[in-house]
């Protein structure tokens, strides 16, 4: 997207559910690039296609899901192109992903460390001793308190934090280059939410990776996110560095999610919100996607797509007006 060096680089993602009601074009042309070592933030409200985007990465989508187009390359090589045997070779080995909510993610009849020994066999090649070794250490790694006794602990034994801790030692266990984070801090409360990015990000620096930080709290990628792509009704809309994004906001999508964030020592009153609803999905659009509900908007908006256009050395903005 900027013509950095990636580590991973998708290029025009189109993904459709086929339902009863027709054809849902969730994801729609997605294009971005996540350097060496770099953390990016993909930001938007429910439903606007951040996790499908996820999961095409690594090539979860199912029916009556499809890829209908697009590329994925991960370190130079093309996941589309990959066959099923390769495909499983890059999964948890290369990109691994931390899923929304763990207590569905793990298997509730295993032990977290058996899971945990599981998967660095199956990537790594090592043998049982060794493999749980580097379980046990992994589960030290993350937080978790006697690691050699709570390897052998259940998912329901472990509070939400602790099995979101035991998700991330899942993820980082065969040592990806690259990790996908999607909303890891769902349904936790504040303090371990913090506890649990600081720790995330910590071992994403010591390690080296590229992360891709999914999620709907502009919070979390302030201090967290190198770059920030901003998505609504399965395009991006607006993208830049995360400082260029804070100090300025060119989309007035963008606009309104920070706008509608509650203020430290505001006066209180109602919050500002974004009006009218998402469109429907079930057909291309015949302008700009965000037109309905903006209040930029001009008959010219609704003419034709409105492309993702470049503005300075580093940022990206679909809007006309910007």
């Amino acid at each position: 997207m900027t013509g950095r060096e990636a580590a991973l680089r998708v290029r025009d993602l189109r993904v459709t559910f086929s339902m009863h009601q027709g054809d849902i074009r969730a994801v729609r042309g997605v294009s971005f690039d996540i350097a060496e070592g770099e953390t990016m933030g993909l930001v938007g409200e429910s439903g606007c296609g951040k996790s499908v985007t996820a999961f095409s990465v690594l090539r979860l989508i199912r029916p009556p899901g499809r890829i209908d187009s697009g590329s994925i390359l991960c370190r130079g090589r093309e996941i589309m192109a990959m066959e099923e045997d390769e495909l499983r070779g890059v999964r948890g080995r290369e990109i691994a992903m931390i899923f929304q909510e763990p207590m569905t993610s793990l298997n509730p009849v295993l032990t977290a460390g058996y899971q945990i020994r599981e998967n660095i066999m199956l990537h790594t090649g090592a043998g049982r001793r060794e493999a749980r070794e580097r379980a046990v250490e992994m589960l030290r790694l993350v937080g978790i308190p006697d690691p050699a006794k709570r390897f052998d602990s259940y998912p329901h034994e472990f509070s939400g934090g602790m099995r979101q801790r035991v998700m991330i030692a899942m993820s980082l266990s065969a040592s990806p280059s690259i990790l996908i984070a999607d909303e890891p801090t769902t349904a936790l409360d504040v303090t371990i939410q913090a506890q649990i990015l600081d720790m995330l990000l910590s071992l994403q620096k010591e390690r080296r990776m590229s992360l891709l930080l999914i999620t709907h709290d502009l919070g979390i990628v302030a201090n967290s996110a190198d770059h920030v792509a901003i998505m609504y009704a399965g395009e991006i809309v607006e993208y830049g560095t995360t400082k260029d994004i804070f100090k300025r906001h060119l989309h007035p999508y963008t606009k309104g999610l920070f706008e509608a964030v509650p203020k430290i020592g505001g006066r209180g009153g109602r919050l500002r919100t974004i009006p009218g609803t998402v469109p429907s999905l079930s057909r291309e659009p015949g302008g700009c996607v965000f037109y309905p509900r903006c209040h930029w908007a001009s008959p010219e908006c609704a003419a034709a797509p409105v492309e993702l256009r470049k503005i300075g050395k580093d940022r990206l903005v679909r809007c006309i007006k910007a």
